[in-house]
């Protein structure tokens, strides 16, 4: 049997092949032998799908050991799962990525490194940064040495991690390359040690091939490396020192490979600390040189440590300057070390991945991974798997370190990768709705021991990645099918090119990411101009920013109508009611123009993009006007390619005005069957913070009291008030008691339930809320948050009802707590006599007022290490900073009263210290004046100790002067605790003196020029400083001098 014997040939093979006699073995084998034996083996069942060996190439290569398992012969994407290959790897151990972590940790830890946890991928504090991409970021101060001198980091002399990396924006961005190959991702862990400057080349060269080879027990001979060939241009001479370790190391000349500004000069950004860096490669396969793979972007020789030495800073483009030491900075990716120690052919075959691949599949109805890369990969399948095992994992870990999707910066980067996800999982995998949050559970399984942040945030990613799926599957609908009319019209007319235009237009009306267009174009062979659509889309950028004064102009002309005109509509124009059930669904409907409204009071019957703004009245809308304290929709009214931007809308008498203008070049008329698009992006806040006042005005009957009634609310994008009846100010503990009693609601995740019951029937459930004064309609729409409105229906009078927000209320909601993410109460005030307003933010706002408190936290916590001699500018600052934050209430409250009390104490050991100053100056006085009194000299010249302080000085001189008025006196005296020491000269001379020829002006000006310094003043009195304290003493024995030449 063909099958059989091969079989047996395969593992004769892995005895064998170190001698290289199975040369002769394979040569006898003919090409239908091979074929069919590899089709059917059961030794090589994992891959059946494909051939291992290409049977046209067979005979027309040479065979060689480093040929036959190399391209064209071996498909990377074939190694997949391989037992067979798995048993020709070098090393024995079978490792899990946990135990690779934690063995990297305790091998350094035993080389007296300290474990710093990995910080978060969100860089707060660094500008320069969208993310978190290397180990190195969070010790860029240490580099820089602009480390607070009281922190622990400035103790830090050597330290090991392993640091949560996100490369997917900016200068390190790998977000296209993901899901192409097999070793790129967008978050990946980065292994690292770092000296600050302690060991240097040699340490880290030696330890590096130690834990390799010795440890992990890598092969040697696939092991290569790199080192900086130098740049003439830039001034930087070759890396010959680390080249001359590795030849210690044993590694021959020919796998010690020299490397150009790119490959071999590592930068963190477009500035900050960067040096020359020795790269480890390795080879997957083995028995060959593979020195020409060596960063070419091989699949089978890939990077897996890279050893930078810091020694410079980066200004800007041109200038690079020495770092005050030198520093070593190491980082190895866990996946792929990981793949090297598991016998993997791709890092996606390691078990972190595997377990996502399985959960993958069951979520998602797919059939199984099989590995396949590019052209093998046919139907996707196997790229949509990368993609979403990546991205879960990269969104997974942004959102619990405090990120949420957004418009901007580092939150549209996630809203990128969510929507690629989502794109490869629905068009590849053919997956359900909601699928993209259900994997976040695998995730924290398999990197919450790690990283603690994922498991303390599960539901919040979660919900947060629910609410962006269910928003980018709206957004896709729509944009997806405006994609495919441009694309009929670009067929009919034989044009293979997507305008620009129409690209940056799907983004910028409809939402629809330009990145996705330009993979739906690929698909559809059309071309796509990447560099003419971001111009565009910057230009949009700016015109929007201009635009957004005259929008507001727009929405406040839209409101206005006058009642005759309202008279003239129902009367004359019979335009009836407004059906506006629809605001409530998540569809887009179709209505029709019932009439047209220009804000010059007249009707029309159809309007262009000339006649500005203009109100439309509908049958039917889907459309919120503004009502019960919340603000109005926006969207689009379209008729084909006719599109009429709504910016406002308003309800009068039960009419709806949708106000807006054309914006395109035809016509929309009376009787014209439109379709709606509300901006759900725009809404989903609205109804988040709606839903809040509810939660709001319940936690505040529970946390203030009974008494608490609604008087008043304000439902925006960005922000909610709730006015409420209290005679005096919320203490500290009723705004934090309140703030989590809405958070607890949220975290429950509780349902939000609503029904339209008879008014009568409604007053009757027991604890239900309704705003004082405000009529409400019969039937009216009954809001309840956790319970069904029907249980409070059969059993009205149940006191369990006073538990759950239940209030009259026809706006907008979630449909669940969860989706109000976060929430935070920003300011808390009297507007009037017993009234009070609270001002709060959910969502993103929250996130991020709890992200600025806990920044000013950290800050605070710093300052209290601080001497007390530079406490008081650190407290002005922090004060002023407080005072300006946009942070939670309570929050504030608290700092204030410990700004307060440290001001206290700084002013208490302040006073303190002048107490003893003064009293020391008051000795210095006495044995100044007793050593006149024995030897009265013409002049002198004395340090004292008082700080730099002008006025204790000149009283000295003062009290000296008095008892011995004929002296010439200067004191010196350095301030070595301010922020900038300084060395201070106070100098005084009797008129007699001067006319002799020593002018105090020029003697002070003649000490201070000593320390770097000037001097002025009158020639009787005056001062001077400089900042070169070093040079005190010489100051002090040139002022001797000049007083001696000037007076001989």
């Amino acid at each position: 049997d063909c099958s059989v014997l091969f079989s047996f040939f395969s593992l004769l093979l892995l005895n064998l092949r170190e001698l290289g006699l199975y040369f002769w073995m394979l040569l006898s084998l003919s090409r239908s032998f091979v074929s069919s034996s590899l089709c059917s083996s059961a030794l090589l069942r994992p891959l059946s799908s494909t051939s291992l060996i290409s049977s046209s190439s067979f005979f027309s290569s040479p065979l060689s050991p480093s040929s036959l398992l190399s391209p064209p012969f071996v498909s990377s994407r074939s190694f997949s799962n391989s037992s067979l290959l798995e048993k020709m790897a070098d090393n024995k151990k079978e490792w899990s990525t946990t135990e690779i972590r934690n063995t990297f940790i305790k091998f350094f830890e035993d080389r007296e490194h300290k474990f710093v946890p990995s910080s978060a991928v969100i860089p707060h504090n660094d500008p320069t940064l969208l993310f978190a991409n290397a180990g190195m970021n969070q010790f860029k101060s240490i580099f820089l040495c602009t480390v607070d001198p009281n922190s622990e980091f400035a103790k830090l002399k050597r330290a090991v991690n392993s640091q949560k990396c996100i490369r997917a924006g900016g200068k390190h961005n790998d977000l296209d390359d993901v899901g192409k190959d097999n070793y790129h991702h967008t978050f990946f862990e980065m292994l690292g040690n770092w000296s600050f400057g302690d060991f240097f080349k040699k340490e880290a060269i030696e330890w590096s091939w130690e834990l390799l080879t010795e440890v992990y027990g890598l092969d040697k001979n696939r092991l290569y490396v790199t080192y900086f060939e130098g740049n003439e241009k830039a001034g930087l001479e070759p890396d010959l020192e680390s080249k001359e370790f590795w030849k210690k190391m044993g590694l021959p000349e020919d796998r010690i490979l020299p490397g150009n500004m790119k490959d071999n000069f590592w930068e963190m950004g477009d500035v900050g600390p960067c040096g020359p860096c020795s790269e480890i490669h390795y080879d997957r396969i083995g028995g060959r040189n593979a020195r020409d793979l060596v960063n070419m972007d091989d699949p089978t020789v890939l990077e897996i440590w890279n050893l930078v030495f810091m020694q410079f800073e980066r200004k800007d483009k041109d200038t690079l300057v020495p770092l005050p030491a030198c520093h070593v900075d190491t980082g190895m990716g866990l996946e792929r070390i990981s793949s090297a120690l598991m016998g993997a052919m791709s890092n996606y075959d390691i078990d972190l991945f595997q377990d996502l691949f399985k959960v993958i599949q069951e979520v998602s109805g797919a059939s199984p991974y099989e590995g396949r890369m590019g052209e093998d990969d046919v139907d996707m399948k196997d790229t949509a798997y990368r993609v979403v095992a990546d991205h879960i994992r990269m969104l997974s870990i942004a959102i619990a370190d405090g990120q949420i999707p957004g418009t901007d910066g580092r939150a549209y980067v996630l809203r990128r990768v969510v929507r690629r996800a989502v794109r490869y999982a629905d068009d590849f995998l053919k997956a359900p709705p909601d699928f993209f949050s259900k994997l976040v559970p695998c995730v924290v399984e398999t990197l919450g021991d790690a990283f603690p942040s994922l498991k303390e945030n599960q539901q919040t990613i979660q919900r947060v990645l629910k609410e962006e799926e269910t928003l980018f599957r709206r957004t896709m609908k729509n944009g997806k099918r405006k994609f495919n009319n441009i694309v009929k019209k670009l067929r009919k007319h034989e044009q293979n090119y997507f305008p620009a235009e129409e690209a940056a237009k799907l983004f910028t009306t409809y939402g629809y990411p330009a990145d996705l267009t330009r993979i739906l174009c690929q698909e559809e062979g059309l071309k796509y101009d990447e560099c003419r659509v971001e111009q565009l889309l910057e230009e949009e950028k700016e015109k929007s920013k201009k635009a957004q004064q005259k929008k507001k102009e727009k929405e406040a002309n839209a409101v206005k109508m006058s009642p005759d005109a309202l008279v003239y509509l129902s009367e004359n124009l019979n335009v009836p009611a407004t059906d506006d059930s629809f605001k409530y669904d998540v569809e887009d409907i179709n209505a029709k123009i019932l009439a047209i409204y220009k804000t010059d009071g007249s009707f029309v019957e159809k309007v262009t993009k000339d006649d500005g703004v203009v109100g439309l009245f509908l049958d039917r809308t889907s459309f919120y006007a503004e009502a019960g304290g919340q603000h109005y929709d926006q969207g689009e009214i379209t008729k084909g390619d006719d599109t009429f931007s709504v910016v406002n809308v308003q309800g009068f008498r039960g009419l709806i005005y949708h106000s807006g203008e054309l914006e395109t070049d035809g016509t929309l008329s009376v009787g014209d069957t439109v379709d709606l698009v509300v901006n759900f992006q725009r809404r989903q806040p609205l109804m988040a913070n709606h839903t809040c006042t509810h939660i709001l005005n319940h936690a505040l009957r529970h946390c203030v009291g009974k008494h608490v009634d609604q008087k008043g609310s304000l439902v925006l994008v960005d922000k909610l008030r709730f006015d409420f009846n209290n005679d005096k100010p919320m203490t500290t503990e009723q705004l934090t008691a309140t703030q989590q009693c809405v958070s607890e609601i949220i975290d429950k995740n509780l349902p939000v339930h609503t029904k339209v019951v008879p008014l009568e029937e409604a007053k009757t459930i027991y604890g239900v809320r309704a705003l004082f004064g405000e009529t409400y309609p019969n039937p009216v729409r009954v809001v309840c948050v956790g319970q069904d409105v029907n249980d409070l229906l059969r059993n009205p009078d149940n006191e369990e009802w006073m538990k759950y927000s239940v209030e009259f209320c026809g706006g907008t909601h979630v449909a669940d707590s969860g989706q109000l993410c976060n929430f935070a109460i920003l300011e808390e005030g009297a507007i009037g006599a017993g009234i009070r307003r609270i001002t709060a933010v959910t969502g993103d706002e929250a996130l991020a007022a709890y992200k600025a408190s806990d920044e000013i936290k950290l800050r605070l916590a710093a300052a209290k290490g601080l001497p007390v001699d530079n406490l008081s500018n650190a407290l002005k600052l922090l004060t002023q900073e407080v005072d300006d934050a946009v942070i939670p209430a309570d929050a504030k409250k608290n700092y204030r009263s410990e700004l307060k009390t440290l001001s206290e104490e700084v002013l208490k050991a302040q006073k303190k210290k002048q107490q003893e100053t003064s009293k020391g100056a008051d000795s210095f006085v006495e044995e100044v004046i007793a050593e006149l009194n024995e030897d009265k000299k013409p002049f002198i010249v004395k340090s004292i100790d008082a700080q730099g302080k002008n006025a204790l000085m000149t009283k000295a001189i003062k009290s000296i002067t008095e008892a011995h008025p004929d002296v010439s006196i200067m004191l010196v005296s350095v301030d070595s605790k301010a922020k900038k020491p300084k060395v201070v000269f106070v100098a005084a001379v009797p008129q007699a003196v001067v006319d002799k020829g020593l002018s105090a002006k020029d003697w002070a000006a003649c000490a201070a020029e000593i320390c770097g310094g000037k001097g002025g003043g009158k020639p009787t009195t005056a001062q001077g400083a400089g900042t070169k304290v070093e040079e005190v003493d010489v100051a002090i024995a040139e002022a001797l001098k000049f007083a001696e030449s000037k007076l001989n």
